[in-house]
């Protein structure tokens, strides 16, 4: 919870594979609380309230992801309109032309963006492409498998995309960016 709010303030595509990862470890344990508390809340330095509002935080996830039916797999609503709005917020960046480097740095990956849409023709949309991607890297990472240059220099290219996408986002949520 922590982690996850300061994520969601200085960058909201790390913020959405952290909470990727913390679904994952959700299922690892079960979506048992008390797996959850023993493992995780109870290995926190906080205090009896701020661990109370971590266990209430966690409680939370697993109710959402029982309620909607997402034990084995798959990701929250909520994780998903962000994506979406993530997405929209791109697509005004490219349409305005407000923020040239932006779009150039897109550019740069574009054919890789396309490239990944031929391999996920479910994906719903090109940020979901590219968070994806990460993420399916650092599993591979986290599992220790082998992984080309090529693929890490992709994976570096889409991660800069999606740094900058996220910068201009949370200055569009501070006001410090209009498209008016």
């Amino acid at each position: 919870m922590l982690i996850a709010k300061q994520k969601r303030k200085e960058n909201i595509a790390e913020y959405i594979l952290y909470l990727y990862q913390v679904e994952d470890l959700i299922r690892a344990f079960k979506l048992d609380m008390d797996i959850i508390e023993q493992r995780l809340v109870s290995s926190y330095k906080a205090d009896d309230k701020t661990k109370a509002e971590i266990t209430d935080w966690y409680t939370n996830l697993v109710l959402m992801m029982e309620r909607e039916q997402i034990r084995e797999k798959g990701h929250l609503q909520f994780l998903k309109n962000l994506i979406d709005d993530l997405d929209d917020f791109h697509l005004k960046l490219m349409e305005s032309k407000k923020e040239p480097l932006y779009v150039q740095t897109f550019q740069t990956v574009a054919g890789l963006i396309t490239e990944l849409k031929q391999k996920n023709p479910d994906a719903k949309n090109e940020v979901d492409l590219g968070i994806t991607a990460i993420y399916g890297f650092l599993l591979l990472k986290m599992q220790q498998k082998q992984i080309s240059i090529d693929t890490t220099e992709a994976i570096k290219r889409i991660s800069k995309w999606l740094s900058d996408l996220s910068k201009l986002y949370r200055d569009f949520e501070s006001g410090e960016l209009s498209f008016e």
